[in-house]
């Protein structure tokens, strides 16, 4: 009898465990940029680092900030890329998320910006930023290569007004550079890469160069923030361990980016990637980077007030993740 008990126990016990061990994983839905910035997503996806966290990630893959700040609100995704050089403007906007995990961009400096450039052509007479004056240039509207471009030419005391910015999306760059539809290109990775690849005339005219601090976040909505802040931390947890497993295995995650972003070959892929510091910390120069681009964005005459970082950032998630899994920051350089 005593045996049949304790049989009946041990089933009892194995029935009650089956609905923890057959928990379905909580599926979120992240838009992301096709390009070279949201590699670690890509990575993060097909390696299993969230689905190990628990949380099945749905990737929607769209061309600039713009649209998914547009998904966001929509109600399509509940996570978006949110670079510095925009995303102040989506906060303005009413846009209820906030940066959780950083993503782009070296936290041991205040400014990063090695993987945007400014090219034209051989042949186009134009062989330093001065001479694009009364020229033609594309770029995504509002992107950061379009606030980058701004930085330089205030540097050089050009007005913008000198010369035919035009809007160029980012798979277009390449063949409007190659094709002469425009003299110039403000733009980052990996169409850089791809213009040195395929454009044998190819001129370098600016790259970086400390002008902006060129920071991705990942921002999540603000209700699940507030009402699941543990699935938040669990993604967050996800997100870092594919920043390092980025870092770490940079020629895997180069041959996954060309699966994600179209026309990508593994070679450009590769070149690109060395341009690129992917971070999930989010550090004191990360915040003083976000009050430097709304300045530069109020000069711009972009953004109609300043906007705290506050609004934009939180940073309990990462600071606790920090902690519990220094594994995955301990190849970084501390913020200096």
């Amino acid at each position: 009898m005593r045996r049949l008990t304790l049989s009946l126990a041990a089933l009892m016990a194995m029935t009650l465990a089956l609905p923890a061990a057959a928990q379905q994983p909580t599926q979120l839905n992240a838009a992301v940029g096709d390009n070279m910035n949201h590699v670690p997503s890509f990575v993060g996806v097909e390696k299993g680092l969230f689905l190990k966290q628990g949380i099945d990630l749905k990737l929607k893959v769209l061309a600039t900030g713009q649209q998914m700040s547009q998904a966001l609100q929509a109600g399509e995704v509940q996570i978006i890329g949110s670079a510095y050089s925009n995303y102040p403007l989506a906060v303005e906007r009413g846009m209820a998320a906030k940066g959780v995990v950083g993503l782009m961009g070296d936290r041991s400096g205040k400014y990063w910006d090695q993987s945007v450039t400014i090219w034209t052509r051989k042949g186009t007479g134009i062989t330093k930023i001065e001479e694009l004056v009364g020229r033609k240039l594309g770029t995504p509207a509002g992107g950061t290569a379009d606030e980058y471009l701004g930085v330089v030419l205030m540097k050089k005391a050009i007005p913008r007004e000198k010369l035919q910015v035009l809007n160029v999306p980012p798979g277009n760059i390449v063949s409007a550079l190659q094709g002469g539809s425009v003299d110039a290109v403000a733009c980052w990775e990996p169409f850089a890469s791809q213009i040195e690849a395929k454009i044998p005339d190819a001129l370098l005219l600016s790259r970086g160069g400390g002008h902006i601090g060129y920071f991705i976040n990942m921002a999540v909505r603000n209700d699940i923030i507030e009402k699941q802040p543990d699935l938040v931390e669990k993604y967050v947890i996800g997100m870092a361990e594919a920043t390092w497993h980025t870092r770490k295995y940079s020629d895997e995650a180069a041959e996954i980016s060309t699966r994600w972003i179209p026309g990508l070959e593994a070679a450009v892929a590769k070149k690109a990637l060395a341009q690129m510091v992917f971070d999930a910390r989010i550090t004191p120069h990360t915040v003083a980077a976000w009050d430097e681009n709304v300045k530069i964005l109020l000069e711009q005459k972009k953004l109609k007030s300043a906007i705290p970082w506050q609004q934009g950032l939180e940073l309990r998630f990462i600071e606790k993740v920090m902690k519990t899994h220094p594994q995955l920051f301990a190849d970084l350089k501390p913020a200096r």
